[in-house]
């Protein structure tokens, strides 16, 4: 099952995990964006209106969760969060949940699982 076309989705991490989730995500019909950092993801979002974004707790500049909580202030509720980290720490869970993250996936993260996400996350 294809995407949405109107789903765009922005990809917040580093080259080599975003990149595979950016090949996938297009194959599955998304129109994907991607920034390296949280600052370039934040600026991003404001041009591009994502309907969705895949953060990584870690990235630099602006960490995930500050991230996250800044695209919340800016879109609401309505924006789809999730939030990938190479680590499955319970405080990864807590900082996610505090932050606005709606679900948290463990990388590494196949494109496949990334779309079964957003299509439950996206579900109209």
């Amino acid at each position: 099952m294809n995407a949405n076309p109107d789903d765009r989705v922005l990809v917040v991490d580093e080259p080599d995990g975003r990149d595979l989730l950016e090949l996938g995500l297009e194959m599955a019909g998304y129109q994907v964006d991607v920034a390296d950092d949280g600052e370039a993801g934040l600026i991003t979002a404001g041009a591009r209106t994502p309907a969705a974004a895949i953060i990584d707790l870690n990235v630099p500049i602006i960490d995930g969760c500050s991230l996250a909580k800044s695209l919340r202030d800016v879109f609401g509720e309505h924006i789809r969060l999730i939030a990938v980290t190479s680590r499955e720490q319970p405080e990864d869970r807590v900082r996610s949940r505090a932050a606005g993250f709606d679900t948290l996936l463990v990388k590494p993260v196949s494109p496949n699982r990334a779309h079964q996400t957003l299509r439950q996350l996206l579900a109209h």
